[in-house]
């Protein structure tokens, strides 16, 4: 049976360790694999939700209507959930010599393409509009009117300071967006940024989302998209145009860092 299209999926108990150093020989923490995964129920746009309307029409007028629609993307993915994990001092067969648990992590959650393969995250660098999103919305079908595209989706480069491995990304560097928060738009919590593994191929774009522990004082979790708390929330793209039934397998990597 195919997997429901354009659905937002909850990913519950997101369990992730990131090796730190092994022993002996220091090491960049990058992101890894989560160590445990699973996924819960889907949930998709309801038309019936919002009913029918009815008017009369009546020989011999010419009414007025002014109209509101609304109409579900055909390319774009929404994942949300909890994280929990550690930071450790394994060597290279995940011996542990030392680790630091966090309840409450900070850190980040990224998707990447399986078909690309695992990202060089020393080599990820901002997702640029003018070089990149031909390739990004050719794979994905999106028109460049479509008003989802990916230029008009992540539309802001105003994301705080970003860290992968030992790259830093200054607040005004990389593509932007927001997810919502309690049903509303919102734009300072559950932000997303989009990135670029610079070392080939078409489709190395990487979504990045920042854990909403990132206040050293403040480990509680807030609201998301639905009202229901959660760590992440992550917008990834998929594409549900025309007649197409195939999923897009993403890889799912978790950055623990405090």
């Amino acid at each position: 049976m195919k997997a429901p299209r354009n659905t937002v999926l909850i990913l519950a108990a997101l369990v992730a360790t990131l090796v730190l150093a092994s022993i002996g020989v220091f090491a960049e923490g990058e992101p890894t694999a989560p160590l445990h995964f699973t996924r819960g129920a889907s949930s998709t746009f309801d038309w019936t939700n919002f009913g029918n309307v009815q008017t009369d029409a009546i020989a011999g007028n010419i009414t007025w209507l002014t109209l509101t629609g609304i109409s579900q993307t055909r390319y774009w993915q929404g994942f949300y959930g909890n994280v929990t994990g550690w930071i450790t001092l394994d060597d290279a067969n995940n011996f542990t010599f030392y680790n630091w648990s966090a309840a409450e992590p900070r850190g980040y959650v990224y998707a990447s393409l399986v078909s690309h393969g695992d990202p060089d995250w020393l080599s990820v660098q901002c997702f640029q509009h003018a070089d990149n999103a031909s390739a990004f919305q050719t794979f994905y079908n999106i028109t460049q009117d479509a008003y989802d595209n990916v230029t008009e989706t992540y539309n802001r480069t105003d994301h705080p300071d970003w860290y992968i491995v030992s790259n830093t990304f200054s607040s005004g560097s990389c593509p932007t967006t927001y997810i919502w928060r309690d049903d509303d738009y919102q734009s300072q919590d559950f932000v997303n940024a989009l990135f670029w593994d610079t070392t080939g191929g078409t489709d190395g774009w990487v979504f990045g989302t920042m854990l909403e522990n990132k206040n050293v004082s403040d480990k509680t979790d807030i609201t998301c998209y639905n009202g229901k708390y959660c760590d992440f929330q992550l917008l990834v793209a998929e594409d549900g145009s025309g007649t197409d039934t195939q999923v897009t397998p993403y890889f799912i990597w978790v950055d623990i860092t405090g």
